[in-house]
Parts: structure tokens; sequence; C-alpha cells
């Protein structure tokens, strides 16, 4: 028994709340990998869906899995199914470990129920501080000096020594702050940051968490 097994549990618990006709919004990273998995599973059953992807690999994943993929569009979703890097006692989280924060949070934002997946190793009393944003590369230097002025130690995410870029063609860079005593003030400074496209803190906007556990089961969260 292993953390992978709390993310299957938590995966499969997301897939069986999917009803027949719904459009789907599919996470990114290895907890969101085993919701597309059982999601797969119930389509061959006879389940129909159409899905949103919320990152170029999640869309390499669906197609390699037969899953019919559509644009999002102003009809938004039904129901979105995501991971985190880190969640709260009051459903607060933190993504972009993966550095699809943008299109995740646009997904979840389009989404009537956005439901979190996490392994328990997530689940914190506080948020960490880690932040991680997406930023336009033009004047990227004074954008970092800007996001520094809000408290935190700011630097661009590289692989093998090359400035990472997101799925939008923009930079990401991770803020370490020594605490958040208040994400909602850090969330609405990073906001007013021109430069800035968006940041890994997604407030007030899970509708459901569900936390899987190393012996597979799934433990049930929603908003106080």
């Amino acid at each position: 028994m292993d953390a992978e097994t709390g993310k299957r549990a938590a995966g499969e618990a997301a897939a069986a709340l999917v009803e027949d006709g719904m459009r789907v919004g599919l996470g990114t990273g290895t907890t969101a990998r085993w919701f597309v998995l059982a999601l797969v599973e119930r389509a061959h059953a006879g389940l129909r869906v159409a899905c949103v992807a919320t990152s170029e690999a999640t869309v390499r994943l669906a197609e390699e899995l037969g899953i019919w993929l559509e644009p999002l569009d102003r009809r938004g979703i039904d129901i979105a199914v995501d991971g985190a890097d880190a969640v709260d006692a009051d459903l607060r989280l933190i993504k972009g470990g993966g550095g699809a924060l943008v299109r995740e949070k646009i997904v979840a934002a389009a989404a009537r129920s956005f439901v979190v997946v996490v392994d328990d190793s997530k689940v914190c009393s506080a948020l960490p501080g880690s932040v991680p944003v997406e930023l336009v590369p033009f004047g990227v230097d004074r954008t970092l000096a800007l996001l520094e002025s809000t408290g935190g130690a700011y630097t661009l995410r590289t692989v093998n020594g090359a400035a990472l870029l997101s799925d939008n063609s923009n930079l990401i860079a991770d803020g370490h702050y020594e605490s958040l005593d208040d994400p909602e003030g850090l969330a609405a400074r990073l906001d007013a940051i021109p430069g800035l496209v968006g940041h890994g803190l997604f407030l007030g906007m899970t509708d459901l968490l569900l936390v899987g556990h190393p012996d597979g089961g799934v433990e049930r969260r929603s908003p106080r």
C-alpha cells in the first residue's frame, strides 16, 4: 500500500461521479491520470462523454485512450476533475507543479462542479509557501521584481538549463514565501501585476475534495 493506491482510489471515485452526456474537464498530473483511466473504462462500458483537456500532456493521453475531445466553448462544462500540489482545511489549493496552472484554472472556473482528487500526503493544515506563476516573456525581469515586492523570492523554472515554457508559450516561475498567512490577500496582489498570466492559488473554487488513502479508502470533503 502506498501513495499510488490513494491516487487511484480518488481518481476512480471521481470517475463514478460522471453522468451520461456530461462535458468533462480532464485534469493534469498523476492523480488526474487515474481519473482519466477510470473514465475510459466507463466509456467502454457505454458512458457517453465529451471532454476538455487542461494540458497538451492530457491531450496526448486522451488521444491514446480514444477519448473524444472538444474545445472549451461558451457552454462551459459540467464537471472538472483535477489534482493539487497542496490543499488545506478550507479546500484552498496550490497547483502548478506540472506547469499547466492557467489552463487548469480556466477549466475549473468553467465547470459547474470542480472536483479535486489527491492522496492524503497533499492535505495540510496550512498551505506551504511555494506558489507557481505563469508569466509573459516580454519584460519578465520587471515582472519578477514586482512579484518579489509581495515578499517572495521568485525563480524561473528551467529544464536542462533552458527556460521552461508552458503550453501557452509563456514562462513558468516559482515563488517561495516563508508562509502563506493570507492566501486571499496574496492572490489579489498577484492578480494586479502586469505580465502575470496566472498563479497557482486556487481559492474558493473547490466544490468537492476526494482524498485517497493508502488502504484504498476515499474521504469526501465539501466546503465549510
